[in-house]
């Protein structure tokens, strides 16, 4: 008689199991790690675009005003003169004293409610508070209430400002007699968190001064200056008649007699 040997029973064994549970358990902890370094990396990505977006929309508002800033002096709400350019702190008003004044200024462009689109004079003022970057705007140019800031940018680590004057020399502040007197150019510097210095430099107005009226001296060195060349052309005329009368004597007396 012969014994038929056991067949083996179709299946895995514990071991295998267990092997196949940590290939598995690898490749998916593997997996997440991945999938969850991606979406960190695409977070970190629009966060930072989003940030570099609204600095440059910041640089291109700040340079627009300053581009137009124009040689004109205001008053403020209280009645106080107030130069065209100044970095004075007290020129943003008592509803705008928590911040750093950085420069306030006047300049011109199309107002919002002037419905032809006529120029207008506005005043404008930039600061820093609380790590933000503010706009502040007025009402109008003279005597008129400062409006709510506007946050340009936060989560900044400092704001630092330079002007170039004239004499090509840069200086923090800007404080002069001179209530006309406006920089060359801006320099600008944003320090963001955790990310590096963004500066920018830009040029401030059309450097055109309001013509000055002609004093006294200008006026009597130009009358002289006519009657001087009046009196050479009477002292020329004088001495082409002689000329020419010793010219008609001369002929005359070379006529013989008949």
């Amino acid at each position: 008689m012969i014994n038929a040997a056991p067949l083996r029973q179709q299946g895995f064994t514990l071991v295998e199991l267990l092997v196949a549970l940590f290939v598995f358990g690898l490749i998916s902890a593997a997996g997440v790690t991945l999938l969850r370094s991606s979406a960190d990396g695409q977070i970190a990505l629009k966060d930072r675009l989003s940030g570099h977006s609204a600095l440059m929309r910041s640089a291109n508002l700040i340079e627009s005003d300053l581009a137009q800033v124009v040689p004109r002096p205001v008053r403020d709400s209280l009645g106080r003169a107030q130069a065209a350019f100044t970095s004075n702190p007290g020129a943003l008003g008592q509803d705008n004293t928590g911040g750093r004044a950085l420069f306030i200024f006047t300049r011109t462009g199309l107002s919002a409610g002037n419905v032809d689109g006529a120029s207008a004079i506005a005043r404008i003022g930039y600061d820093f508070s609380d790590g933000a970057l503010r706009r502040i705007s007025w009402r109008g140019a003279d005597g008129a209430a400062a409006m709510p800031a506007v946050i340009l940018l936060d989560e900044l680590t400092s704001v630092s400002v330079r002007f170039r004057d004239r004499a090509g020399q840069w200086r923090s502040d800007w404080s002069f007699a001179d209530p006309l007197e406006i920089p060359r150019a801006a320099e600008l510097t944003i320090t963001p968190k955790s990310r590096p210095p963004f500066r920018m430099m830009m040029l401030v107005g059309t450097q055109l001064r309001p013509a000055e009226p002609r004093g006294e001296e200008e006026g009597n060195s130009q009358g002289q200056g006519q009657s001087q060349s009046g009196g050479q052309g009477q002292g020329q005329s004088q001495g082409q008649g002689q000329g020419q009368g010793q010219g008609q004597g001369q002929n005359q007396s070379g006529v013989p007699n008949g």
